[in-house]
Formats: C-alpha cells, sequence, structure tokens
C-alpha cells in the first residue's frame, strides 16, 4: 500500500513519525515522508500545497503527525488533500490526537487516540486487504457523519521489538516553499537546534511519566489506561540504535535524550549504560531529570560518560501554582535543593543546567510571579533559564478548567496560535516582566557579572515595586515583546552561525 506521512512540526522531526514509517516499511508497506519544517506555525500557500501533487497523486493513504501548536497547518494540509483527492483518506495521530480526538475528526477520516505502534500497523493492514478498517483499535473514525470509536489496547510494552527510527533519506521531502528531497546536508541544518544550536539527534529511551501535570497531554493516558506504566528500553538497544543512526548521520555532534525523566532508571542500568555509552557512542549528551528521582550518586554516574547539561522542569517559585493550578505533586524547596545540588555538582566541569519556568499564567497573582523571581534570583548565575508561556492544550484538566472559567475559547483553527504565544496576555505586570529580564541580562552577561545581579535586586525591591504597579499593562506587555524579541533574535543568529556554508546554506535558503 502507498502511504504518504505528513509531520508538520515546525522543526525538523525527530520523533514518532520516524518511528511510524519505520513499522509501516516492516509491514510491507511503501511509505514517502513529507516534512513541513518551517519555523513558526503560519499556514502554506496553495501554490506550495499544489508541490505535492507528485506524492499524493498515488498515495492511498496519508497519515498526518500533529502537535497542538501546529494542528491548523494538519487541517489545512487535510482539506486540500480531500479536496484534490477525494479518494484518499487522511489519518491523524500524535499528542494533539491524543489530547481532542474528537477536534481532529473535523478534519481527518480517523484519529489515532493512544499509541499507534500496533494500531497503525494494523490499520494500513486492513486499509490494504479491504477488511473493516473502521474497527481498528485505538482509533476513532468519521464515517458518513457517524464517529465510530474502538477500544483501547493496553500500554504497548516490549519497545525493544520496534524497528530503529526511520532515517533512510530516500522519498523524504521538505516542504518549505518549495519540495526539497531529503539530503545529508539539509538535515544538518535542519538538526541545528536547542540547546547548542549544533546538529542534534534526539532519542527517547522511556516511555511514561512519573508527573500527572494539568498542563500537559500525557495525563489523558491515566484516562485510557487507569495507571501510565513506565516503560524502558534495554540499555544494549538504546547503544546499538544510536550506533547505527550515528553512523548513517556522522554530522551528528550531540545527543538529547528526550526522556521525560532520564533518571527513571535504576543506578545499576545507569552505569551500564554509562560504560556502554562512552565506549561506543562518545558524544556529548543531555538529559531531562525531575527533583523527584534526582539523586546526586545517578548523576555521578552519568558525567563521566560525557553528560553536557541537565535539564529540569521548576515551572513556579509559588507553591500554591504548583499544587492548585498544576497538580504538580513537587515541594519548590525540594525543586530547590535539587537545582542547587545540581549546579554545585556540575561546577568547573564544563557543563550545563537548565531550569523550565511556566509564566503568564491567568491563575497566578502578581505575589506568585514575585516569588518565581526571588527563586530565580538565588539560582547560580550561570544557571540557564527556560522560560514558557502557559499553553492551554486542549484536553489537559487546566484547558478545561480555563475554558470552564471563560478565561479561553473552545477550540478553533483561529486560536490555535495562542498554544505557541511569546507575548504577554494575563500577567501583564512588573513582576512578570522581571523574570524575562533576569532571563535576558545572564544570558547576555552568560551570569557573570555580578553588577546585573544588584541591579535586579534593586528592580525587584519593594519601592521599584510599587512604583510599577501604577503603570498600564500595555507598557509591561510592550517591555516584555522587547525582551523577547531580542533573545529570540540572538537565538536565531547563534542558529544561522552553526549552519555552515555552500550547500548548507542553500538548503536552507527559504527558511
Amino acid at each position: 500500500m502507498n502511504i504518504a506521512l505528513v509531520n508538520v512540526s515546525g522543526r525538523m522531526s525527530t520523533d514518532g513519525s520516524r518511528l511510524v514509517s519505520a513499522l509501516l516499511k516492516r509491514a510491507g508497506h511503501a511509505v514517502r515522508g513529507i516534512f513541513m519544517s518551517r519555523r513558526s506555525p503560519m499556514l502554506y500557500d496553495e501554490r506550495e500545497l499544489e508541490l505535492l501533487d507528485g506524492i499524493f497523486s498515488d498515495t492511498e493513504a496519508v497519515m498526518v503527525s500533529v502537535y497542538s501548536s501546529y494542528a491548523a497547518r494538519a487541517a489545512q494540509i487535510t482539506d486540500f488533500i480531500h479536496r484534490r483527492y477525494p479518494r484518499c483518506r487522511v489519518f491523524w495521530g500524535g499528542p494533539h490526537c491524543i489530547s481532542v480526538p474528537e477536534v481532529g475528526l473535523a478534519h481527518a477520516d480517523g484519529i489515532c487516540f493512544s499509541e499507534g505502534d500496533e494500531a497503525v500497523v494494523d490499520l494500513a493492514d486492513r486499509l490494504a486487504k479491504g477488511g473493516d478498517w473502521t474497527a481498528t483499535p485505538n482509533f476513532s473514525f468519521r464515517v458518513d457523519g457517524r464517529v465510530i470509536t474502538n477500544r483501547v489496547l493496553p500500554p504497548f510494552r516490549d519497545l525493544d521489538s520496534l524497528p530503529y527510527y526511520d532515517y533512510d533519506l530516500d522519498g523524504q521531502f521538505m516542504l518549505d516553499r518549495e519540495l526539497i528531497p531529503m539530503t545529508p546536508e539539509l538535515l544538518k541544518a535542519r538538526l541545528a537546534s536547542y540547546p547548542y544550536r549544533t546538529p542534534i539527534f534526539y532519542f527517547m529511551t522511556s516511555r511514561g511519566c512519573p508527573h500527572n501535570c494539568a498542563y500537559c497531554n500525557n495525563c489523558r493516558y491515566l484516562a485510557l489506561w487507569g495507571k501510565v506504566p513506565i516503560r524502558l528500553h534495554s540499555v544494549e538497544r538504546v547503544v546499538r540504535e544510536l550506533e547505527s543512526q550515528l553512523a548513517r548521520l556522522a554530522f551528528i555532534e550531540f545527543v538529547g535524550f528526550g526522556d521525560d525523566d532520564f533518571f527513571v532508571r535504576p543506578s545499576e542500568q545507569l552505569a551500564e549504560f554509562s560504560a556502554g555509552y562512552k565506549k561506543r557512542i562518545g558524544l556529548p549528551f543531555g538529559v531531562a531529570v525531575s527533583a523527584r528521582t534526582y539523586r546526586r550518586e545517578k548523576l555521578d554516574i552519568l558525567l563521566d560518560a560525557g553528560l553536557k547539561i541537565v535539564q529540569m522542569g521548576v515551572q513556579s517559585g509559588s507553591q500554591r501554582v504548583l499544587d492548585e493550578v498544576f497538580n504538580r505533586t513537587l515541594s519548590v524547596e525540594k525543586t530547590r535543593a535539587a537545582g542547587l545540588d545540581l549546579a554545585r555538582s556540575i561546577r568547573g566541569r564544563g557543563m550545563d543546567l537548565a531550569l523550565d519556568f511556566i509564566i503568564d499564567n491567568p491563575y497566578e497573582t502578581r505575589e506568585d510571579a514575585y516569588k518565581t523571581f526571588r527563586y530565580i534570583l538565588e539560582l547560580p548565575p550561570k544557571v540557564q533559564l527556560n522560560v514558557f508561556s502557559l499553553a492551554y492544550f486542549p484536553g489537559t484538566p487546566l484547558y478545561e478548567r480555563a475554558l470552564a472559567d471563560g478565561i479561553i475559547s473552545p477550540t478553533s483553527r483561529e486560536i490555535y496560535k495562542f498554544w505557541a504565544r511569546t507575548s504577554l496576555r494575563y500577567q501583564r505586570n512588573w513582576e512578570t516582566v522581571l523574570i524575562l529580564l533576569t532571563r535576558f541580562l545572564r544570558l547576555a552577561t552568560k551570569g557573570r557579572s555580578s553588577a546585573v545581579e544588584a541591579f535586579l535586586r534593586f528592580c525587584g525591591s519593594r519601592p521599584v515595586r510599587v512604583c510599577m504597579s501604577v503603570l498600564p499593562g500595555a507598557f509591561f506587555s510592550a517591555l516584555a515583546a522587547a525582551v523577547q524579541g531580542i533573545v529570540l533574535a540572538q537565538a536565531r543568529k547563534k542558529e544561522r552561525a552553526h549552519l555552515g556554508s555552500g550547500a548548507a546554506k542553500k538548503a536552507v535558503r527559504a527558511a
């Protein structure tokens, strides 16, 4: 069966769509991949989509990988296919579909609302053989105006049985103003991303998260299964796939492990991983950890293997926000203790620590935002800050709460762009700007200026806060936008610097 896989994410995908491609190929299906790798969530011109005629003209089914921030693109290309190729069925999968399958069914013929490892191949086989494809588990379908929702399969556990992600570039294309066949040079340029703007290979060695945060669509799995098990690839399987992929992608300079919490593994497994990775891979790498599972001895095991950066979620310096808004069952003191211990442990080792924070939350007060600012101010100056505006992803408890409270409107194509916003909408105040200003000044000085720290403490003093409280919200929105704009411009400049020259620059000229 001829299948086209479309990934609508803004950056070149290294995620589940490549696994789906590998699964379908292993089952004997012909697969072509289209990556709509454009930096912003902006939509495509009709003439751009027409460039895909050569792919879609003989395609029997299209599968689209959808994140909420790019759902408008998924809707656009799905509607285009239905208009131009009415016999071609379009199916969606990915985080957006797990959260709100009913929303996707306004456009797609079917939605994979749970894990797709078994279900996607089952669907393709049924379509190829003429079976009852509308009975495929883990899928909902729209047929003649009716919605059919099928049973949920249990969590897929045998991760080692999965094929390697599909990095066979033959039959893969990028669409960005022109349809470009995938090449190593193009892939190298587009994989240059966070945190060091060098070509990065992202890879997940586990599934499941120890948290059940109200803003994250991972919580949907709890509703599907009642319990979300942590499932792990074996260490040998992880190292073998990395060896295979990096031999194919010789330009990769860094490995980013995308696990929600790399430290869920016991110390014995981390020691096995460290020894194998150092001997057979040898590239610098980064992991994400949780303050809940962080242990100094686990960190020490990984340091000798090339660990370069550790990322940890804090989200807020206000315990009230963590408990009552985010349903994040961690104490502020625990995250502070873990963050400070991490900072001390990596000092002088040429490593980085990045902590995540969420701002512009309508359920926090100015005092909550000030607590986050104070939390950040007490961190060692070289700690990197990742600051995100709160996004209401459909299907999450926080989305439902904000919808009931009239803070947001029901999901529609018009509000998709607000899931990835960078401007202040709810906390247009000095305390929130202080968080952004702190991040900017630390980036600008690389955390080396004591004068900056003194300036920030002055800006956060009570007299200054009182004076700033009389200014209108529009002033703080404009100030925040200016700070964010400078940070974004600097990031893009660094990214361009790492793209190289010649073929690589030509490959990304459309971006």
